[in-house]
């Protein structure tokens, strides 16, 4: 004699993990991805010396999508940029490669010392790159961030206004920081009288 036994469907488990799989996915592509940058920096010195190079415009041009990002040097000849991941050349001025292949991830990259190509080496005429001449002409004035041709005819009766002297080092007139009664506060380092 046969015996016959009810059996209960299994549950749809296979259907809930296969459903949950899909939720994390969608989810995950969702998400923005971490941006990969990394800071790239460095002091540029001048060729043959330990004289730190100031005002210079050098930049990074990746190597494979030809972006360029700029960076200037600072009074001590120091640089430094924000890069996304990638190979880069670091270029001077006018395109001369000062580093080849900077290769950028996660993590920030110190070059050290970068020395300034010889006066008269080839790469500099191998390597030259400079900013062409404008070839749009609008009616958007010069301080739009398009590359224009500016055909403003100024008169000759029009008056030279002077470049006002700055000092950078000294805080513009009235932005001095007051006390709570309106008081100056006292100089940095001077000791505070006890109420």
């Amino acid at each position: 004699m046969y015996r016959f036994v009810a059996t209960r469907p299994a549950p749809a488990r296979p259907l809930r993990r296969f459903a949950a799989a899909n939720a994390a996915v969608i989810l995950a592509l969702a998400l923005p991805a971490a941006a990969n940058a990394a800071r790239v920096s460095g002091t540029l010195m001048g060729y043959e010396t330990s004289a730190p190079l100031p005002s210079r415009d050098l930049h990074f041009e990746n190597s494979v999508t030809h972006d360029v990002y700029l960076t200037p040097t600072h009074a001590d000849g120091s640089f430094a940029g924000d890069l996304p991941a990638g190979l880069y050349d670091l270029r001077a001025e006018r395109g001369a490669i000062l580093v080849h292949g900077v290769l950028v991830r996660e993590t920030d990259v110190q070059l050290g010392h970068v020395s300034e190509v010889a006066p008269y080496s080839p790469a500099r005429l191998f390597q030259f790159q400079d900013v062409a001449n404008s070839l749009v002409t609008s009616p958007a004035p010069s301080t739009a961030f398009i590359m224009t041709v500016d055909t403003t005819v100024i008169p000759p009766s029009a008056a030279a206004v002077p470049k006002p002297e700055v000092n950078w080092n000294k805080l513009p007139p009235g932005s001095e920081a007051t006390g709570p009664t309106g008081a100056d506060l006292p100089p940095a380092g001077a000791s505070r009288p006890t109420p």
